[in-house]
């Protein structure tokens, strides 16, 4: 993995070529942010940069023996620590695996992980047995670079076996250095957070996660654009919603919209019919729609000189909308979708969940029937 790989974050990027330059790399940082915004990617590109011969100011060369091993995640100066199912199990009894996971893309999350492993619906974690195996592989020689590099992804799954690593965390071996990986910091101990520099990744901007959907999955630019402004800087979240976005969600929330709000028993019973045929992720794909549009409601509502995330056609919708629908009434529907979310998460009946939906959105609308309606029939 080199650094150009990396989708954005540019400016950790020029942080830690900067800190291998001046040699003042920390020898224990902390990358904190969604695995969809590059955090292990990153890690990757890091350890390939500091092991290879004939890096560059930029990159690393990519050619050379420590990035042609790197590269394919065999270098045997690169372990790698993540979470396994079961107590005993050790991240080297799952390596082969491991490598076929990270050589489909690092842009990739726990719960993929998991399915690669036939682990799904079970609770993993860092096993004692783990940071045992660390410590003992951290006490041997480098065997072909200059130094050891250990990256421990998804480390908030360590808990309470964390204290196991604190003293080689704190006096770590010569020219080694720790890369911990994490979505929430508040799961991982203060005393880990203590012994390592924290660096924290932004949201990916849209037109990269565009440029990069445009380059690997989506061919139509409108659709790219319109799955960047949904995923929130996510390019784990972009890609599965180009998997099952389409040009009809906004049709479709709109229908959603005019059908709720009408109450009409003959229009509800057949969306929420047609929905339920959904699969699960373009039901979620268009809940995630129906809370972008909202919130870019609510924020051109607060400030009109807001710049709205939406292809043209829903700007004028929302624009319209906007002088009609109050911010209480927004807030409680951008509720009523989270909580959609969360159930379709869990694998709720989706019909029965969006005929109450429909129920509760026709009661707190009904007081706006004659100007709603004409702006969700344009």
């Amino acid at each position: 993995m080199l650094f150009k790989d990396v989708v954005a974050q540019d400016e950790v990027k020029d942080f830690l070529r900067k800190a291998i330059t001046s040699r003042r790399l920390p020898h224990a940082l902390l990358f904190l942010g969604e695995t969809g915004k590059g955090t292990l990617s990153m890690a990757l590109a890091l350890a390939q940069y500091i092991l290879c011969e004939n890096r560059a100011d930029i990159d690393a060369c990519g050619v050379c023996n420590h990035c042609h091993k790197a590269g394919k995640y065999i270098h045997p100066d690169i372990h790698f620590t993540y979470p396994t199912i079961g107590s005993k199990m050790t991240s080297g009894d799952l390596l082969p695996e491991w490598r076929k996971f990270l050589g489909q893309g690092s842009y990739q999350n726990v719960q993929e992980w998991y399915a690669a492993i036939d682990g799904e619906n079970k609770q993993g974690n860092i096993t004692k047995s783990e940071c045992d195996r660390i410590l003992k592989i951290l006490s041997l020689k480098t065997f072909e670079g200059s130094h050891k590099i250990l990256i421990i992804w998804m480390a908030e799954f360590l808990g309470a076996q964390g204290n196991r690593l604190l003293k080689i965390l704190e006096e770590p071996p010569e020219n080694t250095h720790f890369i911990l990986i994490a979505e929430r910091q508040d799961e991982l101990l203060n005393t880990i957070l203590s012994r390592c520099q924290i660096i924290s990744f932004r949201p990916v901007p849209d037109p990269a996660i565009a440029r990069y959907l445009m380059e690997t999955s989506v061919t139509d630019r409108n659709t790219a654009t319109q799955i960047a402004y949904l995923s929130e800087g996510n390019i784990i979240e972009a890609m599965t919603l180009s998997q099952h976005t389409n040009e009809k969600i906004t049709d479709l929330w709109i229908e959603w919209m005019r059908i709720a709000y009408k109450g009409y028993g003959l229009e509800v019973n057949p969306w929420v019919d047609a929905f339920s045929k959904l699969n699960r992720e373009s039901q979620k794909a268009f809940m995630h729609f129906g809370l972008h549009f909202l919130r870019e409601l609510l924020l051109f509502k607060v400030d009109n000189s807001h710049t709205i995330r939406l292809l043209e056609r829903e700007k004028k919708a929302l624009i319209k909308m906007s002088d009609i629908i109050n911010s209480d009434t927004i807030n409680k529907i951008i509720d009523m979708i989270e909580q959609n979310v969360f159930h379709l998460e869990r694998n709720i009946n989706s019909k029965i969940l969006l005929l109450d939906n429909s129920i509760r959105i026709h009661y707190l609308l009904r007081n706006q029937k004659q100007q709603l309606s004409a702006v969700l029939s344009v």
